[in-house]
């Protein structure tokens, strides 16, 4: 009876209450660590911004050049572009240390991207844009998703996996229908505007992964010391 009482005084001690949520925390940050967190938010941020823009890519092909070969020779630019860098930058980057430093320099460089396609005025320089953004996404691909595997947690790995996926199909359609809308009503040059802010935001939420691996060291030294 007495051990009732106690178990009854302590919350989370009664076998009735194990796996309770503590209060103040939400179910969601129970369900994943901080660092994936941070980690899918930024990739939602990126892919939020792209896809304002991918669906209306062939027309903004066909007003630089009527010529529809031009809008699939385009778009392989960037794909065998980003092919070639993410196997070129996946061979290098197992030598960095701090991964999550690369995976905030991808996300400011493909804001870079996005700001740039404001300076595209013929088909050669797409050409060149469509290049330079395969750096930004062969620098970032190989480092996203290493840090994102190393920071699973254990028994939620698949749960984890399919916010990845299931969070890349929610927020790209979201970016294609806002970029549908902003097109009709305004113009592609407030949607590259827009790219790149988003492209910025997901960099400044990158940049908390940096924070926080600097004061889990920090932990780390004061504990050893």
């Amino acid at each position: 009876m007495r051990r009732h009482r106690l178990a009854a005084r302590t919350p989370g001690s009664h076998p009735g209450n194990r796996g309770s949520i503590p209060r103040g925390v939400t179910k969601y940050q129970i369900m994943v660590n901080t660092k994936i967190r941070y980690l899918l938010f930024s990739n939602y941020l990126n892919l939020l911004g792209f896809s304002i823009f991918t669906p209306l890519f062939a027309i903004f092909v066909l007003n630089l050049r009527n010529d529809p070969s031009l809008v699939g020779l385009a778009w392989g630019v960037n794909l065998y572009a980003a092919a070639l860098m993410i196997l070129l930058f996946g061979k290098y980057e197992d030598r960095w240390r701090h991964k999550e430093q690369l995976v905030v320099i991808g996300f400011f460089l493909l804001a870079a991207g996005g700001a740039a396609y404001l300076l595209v005025h013929s088909i050669w320089q797409l050409f060149a844009i469509q290049a330079f953004n395969a750096i930004g996404t062969g620098v970032l691909t190989p480092a996203w998703r290493t840090v994102y595997a190393k920071s699973e947690d254990k028994g939620r790995e698949t749960l984890e996996w399919s916010f990845v996926d299931g969070g890349a199909k929610f927020f790209s359609a979201t970016g294609a229908v806002i970029g549908g809308l902003i097109l009709k009503f305004y113009s592609f040059r407030a949607i590259f505007i827009l790219i790149c802010l988003i492209q910025l935001l997901a960099g400044i939420v990158a940049l908390s992964l940096l924070k926080n691996k600097s004061k889990r060291e920090a932990e780390i030294n004061l504990s050893l010391s």
